[in-house]
Parts: C-alpha cells; sequence; structure tokens
C-alpha cells in the first residue's frame, strides 16, 4: 500500500466528519496527476467538475473522495459527503497551517507581490524551513494548494492571496490564519470585480483583519491608516515616507538598485529602484522576527525570481527585458522607468499588451499608459490587443516607428523584420496575451511560464 502522508484523523479534524481508512499519501484535486492511495476533492468550477471524474480518481487508485451531498455512490470509493468541498479543501489547507510552529505570512497587494513574496521567503530563510507560494497560485484552490504542499519538517509558511472578487481574501485569511500580513499597495487593478480603489483597498484590508502585525507599503498613504483600523500593530515600509525605509538608494548601470539599511549595504540581483520598496517590507518583517541583519542583506543579495517576471534575456547583441506575466497601469510605469535606465544608448523597442480586468475604464488606462510609453521615445513601439486603438491618436505622430497587430502571433513576423539584432527589446503585458510567442521569431527559445 503507498504510504500515507495523510492520516485519516487529520482529514476529520479538518473536515469535521468521520473519516476511516489508513490514511492517504496525498491530498489532489486534479484526476491527472493523481497517485495511488490519494484522497480526491472533486471541486467544481466554471469549465469543470470534479464530480464528473470520480470514476477515473477511483480508477487511478484514489480510495476516498470529498464530494458534495448527495452524490450518488461510485463502487469502490469511499464518498465523504460536505456541504461546500471548496470550503472544505479550505479547511484541510488550515489543519496542516496549525502543524506549523514558526511565523505564517500571508502577502497580497496590487503589485510586486510576487518579488515581495520571494525577498520575504530568502529573509525567512536565514531562520526557518520556509515553504512559499509558486508561480501565483494565489486563490482560494491555490492557497490551500501551497499549504498542502508545504514538506514535513517546513516550520514558515509565506502565502501569497490574491483576489477577484469581494469577500475572497477574508475566506484566504481564514485558511492561512497569518500571524503577519503584507499589503504591498493598492492600485486600480481588478476592478471588473471591485468598482473603485477604496473597494479593493478595503478587500485587501479583510486580509489584517485581527492579525497581530500588518506590514504596509505607502502608497496610497492611507493604506496605514485603514491597516491601524484592523490590525493588532501595523509598520509602514518603503523607499521614503515611512516606518522603515533604506539610508540612501542608486541604481548601477544594469538598472539593480543598491541600498543601505541599518548599517548593511543590499545589492539587489533585479531591476528597478521601486524594488527597494519591495525588500524594505521584506526587512521590516525580517527585523519584527529577529533575523540576523547581516544574513538577511546577504539573502537578498542572491535573490533570484521566477521566470517572465522581469527576465532579462541576453541574444546576441539582443536584449529582451521580459515582464509578460501580468499588467496594470502603475507596473507599466514601473517598467518604463527600467526601461528608461537600461536603454543607455541603444535602441529602444517596446512591445505592450493589453492590461486584463481594469474594469469600464479600462481605455482610459491604455490610453494613459500609451502616452507615458510615447513620452518614453522608443524607437520603435508594438501594440496588440487593446493598446492598439490606445495608440491610434498617436498613429501621425509615431509614423513608422508604430507596429500593430491583433495578437503576439501576428505581431512577431513584423517585429523580427525590423530588428536589427543590438537592440534592447521590452516585453510588457497581463498573461492572457501571452508576448512571449514572439521570443521564438526572434530566436529565442524562452524560459517564461506557458501557463
Amino acid at each position: 500500500a503507498p504510504m500515507s502522508r495523510w492520516s485519516a484523523e487529520f482529514v476529520a479534524r479538518a473536515l469535521g466528519v468521520p473519516v476511516t481508512g489508513r490514511g492517504f499519501s496525498e491530498i489532489s484535486t486534479d484526476t491527472r496527476t493523481l497517485a495511488p492511495g490519494a484522497l480526491f476533492v472533486a471541486l467544481g468550477g466554471q469549465n469543470f467538475d470534479g464530480h464528473a471524474h470520480l470514476a477515473t480518481a477511483r480508477d487511478k487508485g484514489a480510495v476516498a473522495a470529498v464530494v458534495g451531498r448527495g452524490t450518488p455512490p461510485i463502487p469502490g470509493l469511499t464518498l465523504i459527503e460536505v456541504g461546500d468541498t471548496l470550503a472544505a479543501y479550505g479547511r484541510l489547507g488550515r489543519e496542516r497551517r496549525r502543524e506549523i510552529s514558526g511565523p505564517v505570512v500571508a502577502i497580497t497587494g496590487s503589485n510586486g507581490k510576487t518579488s515581495t513574496k520571494e525577498m520575504l521567503a530568502a529573509v525567512l530563510r536565514t531562520r526557518w524551513r520556509v515553504h512559499a507560494t509558486k508561480l501565483n497560485l494565489n486563490n482560494l484552490v491555490g492557497v490551500p494548494q501551497t499549504i498542502l504542499s508545504a514538506p514535513p519538517g517546513t516550520d514558515a509558511l509565506v502565502i501569497e492571496a490574491g483576489a477577484s472578487e469581494a469577500g475572497e481574501l477574508a475566506r484566504a485569511r481564514d485558511i492561512i490564519e497569518p500571524t503577519i500580513v503584507v499589503i504591498t499597495n493598492v492600485q486600480p487593478s481588478h476592478l471588473d470585480g471591485f468598482r473603485s480603489v477604496e473597494g479593493v483597498m478595503l478587500e485587501k484590508l479583510t486580509l489584517a483583519r485581527e492579525v497581530p502585525l500588518a506590514v504596509v507599503g505607502t502608497d496610497p498613504p492611507r493604506l496605514a491608516e485603514g491597516a491601524q483600523r484592523v490590525a493588532g500593530r501595523v509598520i509602514t515600509a518603503g523607499l521614503v515616507g515611512a516606518d522603515r525605509v533604506p539610508d540612501d538608494v542608486r541604481v548601477d548601470a544594469a538598472g539593480e538598485p543598491i541600498f543601505r539599511v541599518d548599517g548593511h549595504t543590499v545589492h539587489l540581483p533585479i531591476r528597478g529602484r521601486h524594488q527597494v520598496g519591495n525588500a524594505m517590507l521584506a526587512w521590516a518583517v525580517g527585523q519584527e522576527l529577529f533575523c540576523d541583519p547581516a544574513a538577511m542583506a546577504s539573502a537578498l543579495g542572491s535573490l533570484v525570481l521566477p521566470g517572465g517576471r522581469g527576465e532579462l534575456i541576453q541574444h546576441g547583441g539582443l536584449t529582451v527585458l521580459n515582464d509578460a506575466y501580468n499588467a496594470n497601469p502603475s507596473s507599466f510605469r514601473a517598467v518604463i522607468d527600467v526601461a528608461r535606465t537600461l536603454r543607455g544608448g541603444r535602441r529602444l523597442v517596446f512591445v505592450a499588451g493589453t492590461m486584463r480586468e481594469l474594469g469600464r475604464d479600462s481605455a482610459r488606462y491604455h490610453a494613459e499608459v500609451a502616452d507615458a510609453l510615447v513620452e518614453l521615445g522608443p524607437d520603435l513601439v508594438a501594440a496588440v490587443g487593446e493598446f492598439v486603438p490606445a495608440f491610434e491618436r498617436h498613429r501621425v505622430a509615431l509614423g513608422d516607428r508604430l507596429l500593430t497587430a491583433p495578437d503576439a502571433v501576428g505581431l512577431a513576423p513584423l517585429l523580427a523584420a525590423r530588428l536589427r539584432g543590438d537592440e534592447l527589446v521590452v516585453l510588457k503585458a497581463s498573461r492572457g496575451p501571452a508576448l512571449e510567442r514572439i521570443l521564438p521569431a526572434l530566436g529565442i527559445t524562452s524560459t517564461a511560464p506557458s501557463h
């Protein structure tokens, strides 16, 4: 029989229902990767329903399944009936979280979540065995999935939480039970679900409700006031105007920031002055947890970020900054600043793809970013998706410096034909447009995520 990683007692305690048997090899929501001896959790979604795959789960060796009430029996599979399978999955995650003895940090925000999450994990690793969110599995499926994938012996967690609709972060907080919450900032993002920046802020703040410590950024300044109403203690951290700020900041020729804090010099191996603000959030958390400052400085100095997040690719004389992972107006502006620093005397080519989920003001946000891009003065600007109409009013002024196409695949050959091979090419968009599909036309096999 497969080794049991999860006891029947663990599952019964989490779900509050009797569970028998010798335990389970894994807790899985995906029949494609299911291992024998698994407990299968049948989640329902818009495009799929795990309840339709119960026979497959059994055939692959699942011994039991968590299902909605009234599910017809499946011979050879024990069914554990619950009112809501997604909530049950969350409770399984929470039960695992309760085995963690060290700090549990939850992080949210409009921009910089992934960079800050990686910095937090690096800082905490100076003292604990840390498990952190991979990629951005930060919704109500991703959060329990992340916690349940923490290996035995983990004693600290760094969990990213995102929300596309109101109420999700309150539910995430109940699963994570964080000891510290970090909110990077609040910007217009996901406005489809929230309608206003105020709505986005109130939602982000629900993650910090009754949490002992909140560490928050300075953008907007009223984020700290909001946090003081819900969290035990609040510390602000950032570039300027916060409780924790660096002593001085400069940016080297490669666009990488160097800053001093608490008598230590930190050289961040990622581009953009704005990353120092993210690093200060991680530093403030580390300080509160009595991490050694020299160890923190060294951890931040050897940071590695996952692909497609400001990944710099050298290909012959061509330099590609691939930041085609997610986008909203302020992360676009941050990349425009990085491009300005990185450019030097080179020809600059900027490829802009749709920013998703900006609600009814989407056209206005795209137009504002298009204006900022024209101001940057690239030698060539290539637009796909919603950026095509946004550049319409600049078409005459830009002349042949503007390339447009419906999507990345259509743009690739047009762009390739215009490159000399010595440019700085910047790709920036949300995940949807999948701008990295341009890279093969430039002779580059990308390391960026394909999801």
